[in-house]
C-alpha cells in the first residue's frame, strides 16, 4: 500500500490548477484508504483538464478561484469537498462519489457497503477485507437512523 503522503504530494505536482488553492481541512492530507486513489486520480485528471480549458478561455477569477477543501472517506463512500466549483466539476465528482461505493476501500476490487458487526461503522470493502475486519453487508432496514 502506498503512503497516502507520498501520493498527495505527487497529486499536487501533477495536477497543479486542482491544487492550486486548498482548504484548511487539506492539511489532514488524505483521509481514505489507498483503494480510492485510482478514483481520485481519474477525478483529478478530469478536473485539471476542464480548470485548464476554462482558464485558456479566459475563465479565471483572481480572487474567487476553485478550491479543494477535503477528501475524505464518509458513511462508507468518497467525499470530495470544494469551492469555486463549476457544474461539470460537480457531475465529475457525483461520478467519482458514486463509483467509490463499489470499490473497496482498502484495495480497489469490486467491493459493497458493509456495516461492522456490533457498531454502526459503515464502508466500502470487497468480501475478503470484510471477513478480515469483521464487517457484513450493509442493509438499511437493519438500522434505525
Amino acid at each position: 500500500m502506498k503512503d497516502q503522503n507520498t501520493v498527495y504530494e505527487n497529486w499536487k505536482t501533477r495536477f497543479p490548477l486542482c491544487f492550486e488553492r486548498e482548504g484548511c481541512c487539506m492539511t489532514f492530507g488524505l483521509e481514505f484508504g489507498s483503494g480510492w486513489n485510482g478514483i481520485v486520480e481519474e477525478l483529478l485528471g478530469k478536473i485539471e483538464a476542464h480548470l485548464a480549458e476554462k482558464y485558456a478561455a479566459g475563465f479565471r477569477d483572481p480572487d474567487y478561484g476553485f478550491q479543494i477543501d477535503q477528501i475524505k472517506e464518509k458513511f462508507g463512500t468518497l467525499r470530495f469537498y470544494v469551492c469555486g466549483a463549476d457544474d461539470p466539476i460537480f457531475r465529475f465528482i457525483l461520478d467519482a462519489e458514486r463509483k467509490s461505493a463499489q470499490t473497496c476501500e482498502l484495495c480497489g476490487s469490486s467491493g459493497g457497503l458493509h456495516c461492522r458487526k456490533g457498531v454502526f461503522w459503515i464502508r466500502t470493502l470487497c468480501a475478503e477485507h470484510a471477513e478480515a475486519h469483521d464487517y457484513e453487508p450493509y442493509k438499511s432496514e437493519d438500522h434505525d437512523i
